[in-house]
């Protein structure tokens, strides 16, 4: 039986729509990693686009929903690459594991590292919405303790994922975007996992 040809004509124009939606994205990315988001108007992002500043707005009210979607998938990436980091982890000495996951975060940063600046004035956890994907690597990180220590007391475990989250975290985040002149990030990676692997196989 042929295929519908009011099917064979949608097909086309949903694969256009999702390629120019794909293209104001990216032309925003790059825009904002190079000139920061104040410097950049819909306007602009348009023309770079090469579509008109009217196509723009059949696909975002405005630059901010630009912002809020570039945002959201930039923390799904970061969360989806922990998640692996962590799920292929588990057996491993504790510090190997920790550090798997600390340079998981801090090299997916790095390679976006205009972007995080531009999205972020301060780049801080707070900043850019990082304060969701903390929420979110808790959770994971709590279960990754169940696994590895056994049952404990609630309090114990949420204290040490909040620990291991945080100081991690904001050592990925500054070893990706601000590295201190002279110092190697990869060895504060694993010197940092190194003081959180001996911690955590105190516990044990």
């Amino acid at each position: 039986m042929p295929d519908d040809p009011a099917v064979q004509r949608r097909k086309p124009s949903q694969d256009r729509a999702r390629e120019t939606r794909e293209r104001i994205l990216d032309s925003a990315a790059q825009l904002f990693a190079e000139h920061g988001m104040a410097e950049i108007s819909t306007n602009r992002i348009a023309a770079h686009a090469h579509i008109s500043i009217g196509s723009l707005y059949r696909y975002f009210d405005d630059k901010a929903a630009i912002i809020d979607v570039l945002r959201t998938r930039l923390l799904t990436d970061l969360e989806e690459r922990f998640t692996e980091a962590v799920l292929g982890s588990i057996g491993l000495p504790l510090r190997e594991s920790v550090g798997s996951s600390l340079r998981v975060i801090m090299h997916a940063v790095a390679d976006r590292r205009d972007l995080v600046r531009a999205l972020a004035a301060d780049a801080t956890v707070a900043g850019i919405g990082f304060g969701g994907l903390e929420r979110r690597l808790l959770l994971l990180t709590r279960a990754y303790l169940l696994q590895q220590l056994g049952p404990r007391p609630d309090a114990e475990l949420d204290t040490r994922a909040f620990v291991m989250v945080n100081a991690g975290l904001a050592a990925s985040l500054r070893m990706a975007l601000q590295p201190p002149p002279g110092l190697d990030p990869d060895r504060i990676i694993e010197e940092t996992a190194t003081m959180l692997g001996d911690w955590l196989t105190a516990a044990t």
